[in-house]
């Protein structure tokens, strides 16, 4: 017997008669979503617009142009031929001591009398004259004073006492200074309110007193390679406005040594690099405790100067009061012998006054002698006050000027060697006689 087909239940219709099924609601029974508009379709394809054109085909005969060769990076400097180099004067604002256009150093110790001997030349100056040359006229000048140190009634004070125009004179004094620094507060150099100042009044002298008050907290003193683009710096400016600077720069208290410009606090690039150098220091040639001299310690354009004295009086007037036999060489020896400046200054006294007496000595001696050619024993020499050789080879240069000729006896050599009594002396020879010593 056939088995009954087993059927699917999902394919077989419970309902076999529609009448059967139950109502199923529509949408449209709905008054609500019958109201929702129906999306329009799209348009219809325009078949007339026009589509783009495809692109021409690659052309092989169209000449392309070759790619420029690669310039060549322009120098950042360029170098100038000594030929075109122009002529330009080296012009001073008080010679040989300060020039225009460039950087001028005074150094000294605290409380020597730098700032009056500053305000001194700035009257001087302002008048029509130049320190210690009352007879060379010159058109009058213009000063700025730029101090972090002392009060304008200060300056004027003293520049008044001193004899200047004060109508020529621009100060700016601690009280308005303060905000003033030469640096960008990263090290570099920023010169444009000092370059707007400048414009603004026209110096022929800007006074900075002192540097390092300006230079800024950030910028170390003592590194070469920081400050020397400040002092490039400065220059430039004082070459852009023809005007002199004078920086004021403090020393150290230890003796200064081989060169008199290290005792300058700070890098040696802030001598280095300025044309010209002025150190004021106490006179200790005298008594009188107010005189002061102005030594000139460097000179790149000219031969130094010399050193200039003033004192300064009891109402705060500065006198000048002459020139001083002090040099640079003086303050150096008496450093590298430890002595002080009048200590030196007295035993190179005493020297001069025997190395004077020696040769006139010899020179009276050798009038005396009969024989243009005479042998004088060091005993003998003793009696008139030579003291030795030493003091005799000295002398040589100054005795030449007189015609004078030293030699020592070459047998004295020979006898030393051979073991036989030395003869200790000198032969005294006037010119023209012979024969000549090689040591004259």
């Amino acid at each position: 017997m056939k088995e009954p087909e087993e059927r699917n239940p999902f394919y077989d219709n419970p309902y076999p008669d529609f009448a059967d099924m139950p109502d199923v609601p529509s949408a449209m029974d709905d008054p609500h979503e019958a109201d929702i508009p129906l999306p329009e379709p799209p348009p219809p394809y325009e078949a007339d617009i026009p589509l783009p054109e495809p692109p021409p085909p690659y052309e092989a005969d169209i000449p392309h142009p070759e790619p420029p060769a690669p310039s060549k990076p322009k120098p950042k400097f360029s170098a100038q031929r000594a030929s075109d180099v122009a002529d330009d004067e080296i012009k001073y604002l008080w010679k040989p001591y300060i020039l225009r256009g460039d950087v001028t150093i005074m150094a000294a110790a605290g409380g020597t009398g730098k700032t009056f001997a500053l305000c001194g030349i700035a009257a001087e100056l302002t008048s029509g004259r130049y320190p210690l040359n009352p007879f060379e006229q010159f058109a009058p000048m213009t000063v700025l004073f730029i101090s972090a140190e002392d009060p304008d009634f200060i300056l004027r004070s003293r520049m008044q006492h001193a004899g200047a125009d004060l109508n020529r004179i621009f100060i700016l004094d601690a009280s308005k200074s303060a905000g003033l620094k030469l640096s960008d507060g990263f090290g570099q150099p920023h010169l444009a309110d000092l370059d707007a100042l400048i414009a603004q009044n026209k110096p022929d002298l800007v006074i900075i007193d002192p540097l390092h008050a300006f230079i800024g907290s950030g910028v170390k003193m003592t590194e070469q390679n920081v400050i020397r683009p400040f002092m490039q710096a400065l220059a430039a400016l004082a070459k852009k406005h023809d005007c002199a600077i004078v920086d004021v720069a403090h020393v150290s208290k230890r003796p200064a040594g081989a060169n008199a410009n290290d005792a300058v606090l700070g890098a040696t690039d802030i001598v280095n690099a300025s044309r010209s150098v002025l150190r004021v220091i106490f006179d200790e040639t005298g008594t009188d405790p107010n005189r002061r001299v102005i030594v000139h310690t460097k000179s790149n354009y000219a031969a130094m100067g010399m050193s200039v004295a003033f004192e300064i009086g009891d109402d705060g007037n500065l006198l000048w009061t002459g020139f001083s036999d002090v040099t640079r060489n003086d303050l150096e020896a008496a450093a590298r012998s430890n002595r002080s400046l009048s200590e030196h200054l007295s035993v190179q006294s005493q020297d001069r006054i025997v190395r004077t007496y020696t040769v006139d000595r010899l020179e009276a001696l050798a009038k005396e002698q009969a024989a243009p050619k005479t042998f004088y024993s060091f005993e003998t020499l003793r009696s008139y006050g030579i003291s030795g050789r030493a003091d005799i080879l000295a002398q040589i240069p100054a005795l030449s000027k007189r015609g004078l000729c030293v030699q020592f006896p070459k047998e004295a050599r020979r006898s030393e060697r051979d073991g036989g009594k030395a003869k200790r002396g000198i032969y005294l020879i006037r010119a023209g006689a012979e024969p000549m010593s090689a040591l004259c």
